[in-house]
């Protein structure tokens, strides 16, 4: 009898460890159950997880996604298109999870400048300059008078985060030679936002916007939040992956049903903040006219950055699609089903990345890198960038939406299709030099001017146009 009721006990014991909320294993079966089911049903969905609220704060909680070897990550021959864009929104509710009145991000990151220079602030007051106008083709994006408060026209500003784990191996290495770090990667955890802003005054109705404090050229200036590139390094990925997501309604979509064998003008029916509901627009609209540029009524050509052409159908790329759209969009769908906070009304629009399967981590990868040089971007089939190759933030790059040279939206093709991989690179001989931040800290580093890091940045832009030519 006595053997019995010891019997009982240990199965009890065993029972209830097993439901234990503080034993870890459980966590990471409920992650596991989760893409299983994923896999199941086709659908690539959000983790329930991703929006636990703090019974005491009320507030959203999103756990941060794992990204070390023992991730999804680590095993290269498994992970799927999935789990990349699963990544991307589970990092960007990370970092907007409210922490003291304040999103993550502004709370625990820190603004840097162009080289890397840490950005002096007080209460968490993002700080910009006239200098932050500009996009990386030099113009400068306006918005539309009408949608204001006071129909005037505001020019957008870009914003630079970074976390201890980026900014103190940037330093490690900008310090050194270049021959010390021509193998050498990022470590995992590595992250860098960049964040695009307007004065709120250019919104007649913020309500659906994030707004913060700010100091814009000198004044005091509420502003909001138009977009965001979240780009962080998981393991097998020295490239990083670059994420992107928007405000849900900035511009119009080209439409690629009514296309044929010539563009077709672009129009709104409703006013938006980057496009006047009187205007019609062309390419020209898209297009870089170089330095310091204004330009207003812009539009979208391809959503989530998923190549479209003629008739509405996918351009053959070195993705399979429609999986990868059909990824984004569902995980779009049910993100915002279960948002209820002012993140609702942002969008993820795609993320891409570099298949590094059959190479070893870091260093195998680090140098194939290196080997592909400017063609990284490149995304003809059989090529290795994976996700949305024609990556875009209508905010960030206006201009660079159908790469450098095209003269026609109708017949976008691989060879000249923009990307993030356009212009971060490892040509300059080490994977650490896909990061512009950390070529301006080596300019830095040489005593150049944030001035003269953003001209020699122009220049190898114009540099690799005249390649493309």
């Amino acid at each position: 009898m006595k053997n019995l009721v010891g019997l009982l006990i240990v199965l009890l014991i065993v029972a209830l460890s097993c439901k234990d909320p503080k034993n870890e294993k459980v966590g990471e079966d409920q992650k596991a159950e989760t893409y299983v089911k994923q896999n199941e049903d086709g659908t690539c969905l959000a983790d329930s997880a991703w929006f636990h609220v703090d019974p005491i704060s009320g507030k959203r909680k999103t756990p941060a996604p794992l990204e070390d070897s023992t991730s999804v990550f680590g095993n290269n021959a498994t992970v799927s298109n999935c789990d990349f864009h699963q990544w991307s929104w589970q990092k960007f509710l990370w970092l907007t999870n409210d922490v003291s009145g304040h999103p993550l991000f502004l709370d625990s990151l820190f603004q840097v400048s162009t080289q890397t220079v840490r950005i002096p602030t007080t209460d968490k007051k993002i700080v910009l300059t006239s200098a932050d106008k500009n996009q990386a083709t030099g113009d400068v994006l306006n918005t539309n008078k009408t949608f204001s408060s006071n129909n005037v026209s505001y020019p957008v500003y870009y914003s630079i985060h970074v976390n201890e784990t980026l900014y103190t191996s940037i330093w490690k290495y900008a310090k050194m030679n270049k021959s010390d770090y021509t193998t050498a990667t990022f470590p995992v955890g590595s992250l860098e936002l960049k964040i695009a802003w307007v004065n709120a005054d250019a919104i007649q109705d913020t309500s659906s916007y994030f707004v913060t404090n700010a100091v814009v050229e000198g004044k005091d200036t509420k502003i909001a939040l138009l977009g965001m590139h979240v780009v962080g390094i998981v393991y097998n990925h020295p490239e990083f992956i670059w994420a992107t997501f928007e405000h849900n309604d900035l511009v119009p979509y080209y439409d690629w049903n009514a296309t044929t064998t010539s563009d077709v003008p672009v129009t709104s029916k409703t006013n938006k903040l980057l496009f006047n509901s009187n205007a019609t627009a062309t390419i020209a609209n898209i297009t870089s006219n170089g330095p310091n540029a204004d330009s207003t009524n812009v539009f979208a050509v391809n959503q989530y950055g998923v190549p479209r052409q003629p008739g509405n159908t996918f351009l053959e790329t070195s993705q399979e699609e429609p999986t990868n759209y059909n990824n984004i969009d569902a995980i779009n769908t049910d993100v915002h089903a279960q948002l209820t906070d002012i993140w609702k009304n942002y969008f993820y629009n795609g993320s891409i990345w570099i298949n590094t399967e059959n190479y070893d981590y870091p260093t195998q990868q680090a140098q194939l890198l290196v080997a592909l040089g400017d063609s990284l971007r490149y995304p003809a089939p059989g090529k290795l960038p994976r996700g949305s190759v024609a990556t875009y933030n209508i905010t960030m790059e206006t201009y660079e939406q159908l790469g450098f040279t095209a003269t026609s939206i109708h017949d976008q093709n691989v060879a000249g299709m923009g990307n993030c991989f356009s212009c971060h690179s490892a040509s300059r001989g080490s994977s650490l030099n896909i990061s512009h931040i950390f070529n301006g800290a080596v300019d830095y580093k040489n005593n150049l001017t944030t001035k003269q890091t953003k001209q020699k940045h122009l220049k190898e832009i114009k540099a690799f146009i005249k390649k493309m030519k």
